[in-house]
C-alpha cells in the first residue's frame, strides 16, 4: 500500500506542491484512507490511486459541488 501512497503524493504534488509538514501530513491521512478501503475488499492499486488522488484533493480544495455523491 505504501506504493499506491507515494504515487497518490507524488501524481497530487505534479499539480499542487505541498511543504513538507502538509506532505506527512497528507501520507498520514491517505494511508489510513487506503487502508479503510482495502479491509472493505479494494484491491485494485489504480482505483485506490483514483480514490486517494479525490480525496486529497476534496481535503486541500474542498467538495466539488458538480458531484451530487450518488
Amino acid at each position: 500500500m505504501n506504493e499506491v501512497v507515494e504515487r497518490i503524493l507524488k501524481a497530487y504534488q505534479s499539480m499542487c506542491p505541498l511543504d513538507a509538514e502538509r506532505t506527512a501530513d497528507s501520507r498520514k491521512k491517505i494511508s489510513r484512507y487506503i487502508e479503510s478501503l482495502a479491509s472493505a475488499g479494494q484491491r485494485d492499486a489504480e482505483q485506490l490511486t483514483i480514490y486517494g488522488w479525490a480525496y486529497l484533493t476534496e481535503l486541500y480544495e474542498g467538495y466539488d459541488p458538480r458531484f451530487t455523491g450518488c
